[in-house]
């Protein structure tokens, strides 16, 4: 029982070991030349080391200019379409307001010439009436006579 429980542990550590390898925690070492290396690894020189944090650093930088800029369009491309919108509404309004304006005009114009006229019509609508009342009655005199016969 014992052997079966200590082949078990080693197993397990055995199989955990490469697992703590992988695990690791970037570490820095400083290396004079002809030194050994205490781990395996990629070495930098101190300006590559530079270089690849200015880079990390600029990069965050150059990602908020970007993002910036491309707001900026939008905001810009928004703001265009709002001010065509707006003049082209004002078009509009003016548009609707003159021809409200030449039909207020029309309709005082046409008013003016109704009210203001001088001429009588009236013995011409009493004379159409009388001549029209006769030839009615012609015709129903004349219908009823053919009727007869």
């Amino acid at each position: 029982m014992q052997k079966a429980i200590s082949f078990l542990l080693i197993s397990i550590l055995a199989l955990l070991q490469p697992l703590s390898a992988l695990a690791q925690s970037p570490t820095v070492t400083d290396l004079e030349k002809g030194q050994v290396a205490p781990y395996s690894g990629v070495l930098f020189n101190p300006e590559a080391a530079a270089q690849l944090l200015a880079q990390q650093k600029y990069a965050d930088a150059e990602c908020e200019l970007k993002i910036d800029l491309e707001i900026d369009k939008l905001g810009a491309q928004m703001d265009l379409i709002n001010e065509s919108l707006k003049a082209s509404l004002k078009a509009t309004e003016n548009k609707y307001e003159s021809i409200i304006d030449i039909k207020n005009d029309e309709i005082n114009r046409l008013t003016d010439i109704a009210v203001n006229s001088d001429a009588d019509y009236t013995h011409w609508w009493t004379a159409g009436g009388f001549v029209a009342g006769a030839l009615v009655s012609l015709a129903i005199f004349y219908a009823a006579v053919e009727t007869s016969n």
